[in-house]
Order: structure tokens, then C-alpha cells, then sequence
């Protein structure tokens, strides 16, 4: 059975937990405030589709923010999970934004304010990597286990060898969503407009 499946089969957030720890592999782990912690990476997981990524990298913010001001260690990465989607980031890329100490927490973590959620959502946009788990599991999946096994977030360079790949998984994410247009006149459009040097896929 897919992780996805598993994740359709959920009942609690543990289950939610539980399937994305056994389909990563995930050794030396803790279940606590974070909801799952290991010294490369702290997750935050939600036991439906409902919350936004940016909502849940809020609220592991909050365990970060806290862990900077005790002088803690913080993992390299920092990822979000639940039964429809998955985000990884760097932890450097938001560390120097939580040193500065502007945000206005809320009690807890789970009861952020509109102006945490709005200026982690402003400083985080372009730094996460985002995965629909449905279609992109096994993408997902690699790309967590190569950032524990290498210390980075490792994407596939568009080459001539896999642009045809690239074209079709194009036409399948963004074309479908195009109303009026034939999803590869619009996913070809998009490929032939993109800046030079070529861009990096997940």
C-alpha cells in the first residue's frame, strides 16, 4: 500500500505520523511537541488537508523560535506533512529571520497570530519545496531521504535528456488547470518562456 493510501486510511494524526515515519524510513525519532523529530529534520503534521502549508510552517516556526531564544539546537531541515501534501525547507533560510525576534507569537504554536502567520508566510514563499502526495509520493520520498543522506534539498537539472519528462509532468500539473487552452499548447508556452539557464525540478 502507497503512503497516499495510507494517509486516505488515517483516522488520527498519529496514524498521519505513523505512515510518513515508516515511508521515509525515518530513524532515531521523538513524538512530542514537535510532531516529529529527528536531528535532521522536524515535522510538522496535520491529520487532514485543511491547514495551508504556510499555516503549518507557522506553527513549526513557533517550536523553532523557541528553540533559538533556549540557545538549542536547531535539525538542517524543516518539513510539513499531512494526508493530501508535504513541504521541505532549509532551516538556514529561515533562521536569520527568527534571530531578529519581530514576530508576534501566540500562546502556543497551534494559536498563532494573523501577523506570525502573515510575515512567516511573506519571508517563506520562495523557500519551500512542495509535493501534492497523490501524484508526487515518490518524489517526496526521495527528496527527504537525500536531504538526511546528503544535507541538501537535491533537484533534478532540466537537461536535454529529460525534457521531454519534464514537458509531460508540465502538461499533467499546470495545463489540466487551463480552461479554453490545450494543456500542451499552454504547458509548451511556459517551458519556451522560461529565462535561461534552465530551471531545477523536484
Amino acid at each position: 500500500m502507497s503512503l497516499y493510501q495510507k494517509l486516505q486510511q488515517a483516522k488520527s494524526e498519529e496514524d498521519v505520523k505513523d505512515a510518513y515515519i515508516k515511508a521515509l524510513g525515518l530513524k532515531g525519532y521523538s513524538k512530542n511537541l514537535i510532531d516529529i523529530q529527528t536531528k535532521e529534520i522536524w515535522f510538522e503534521a496535520k491529520d487532514s488537508g485543511k491547514h495551508s502549508t504556510y499555516a503549518m510552517f507557522t506553527q513549526l516556526m513557533h517550536y523553532v523560535q523557541q528553540a533559538l531564544n533556549k540557545g538549542d539546537e536547531v535539525p538542517p531541515f524543516l518539513a510539513v506533512i499531512d494526508t493530501q501534501k508535504a513541504a521541505i525547507m532549509k532551516s538556514a533560510d529561515v533562521i536569520p529571520f527568527l534571530e531578529k525576534k519581530t514576530i508576534k507569537w501566540g500562546k502556543n504554536a497551534s494559536g498563532y497570530t494573523q501577523e506570525a502567520l502573515d510575515a512567516v508566510s511573506a519571508h517563506i514563499g520562495t523557500h519551500f519545496v512542495s509535493f501534492k502526495i497523490e501524484t508526487h509520493e515518490e518524489e517526496f520520498i526521495s527528496t527527504i531521504k537525500n536531504a538526511i543522506k546528503s544535507g541538501d534539498i537535491i533537484r533534478t537539472q532540466i537537461t536535454p535528456d529529460n525534457l521531454k519528462q519534464v514537458f509531460d509532468k508540465w502538461v499533467n500539473m499546470i495545463g489540466r488547470e487551463i480552461q479554453g487552452v490545450a494543456q500542451e499548447d499552454y504547458a509548451l508556452l511556459t517551458l519556451c518562456t522560461m529565462a535561461l539557464p534552465l530551471p531545477t525540478i523536484t
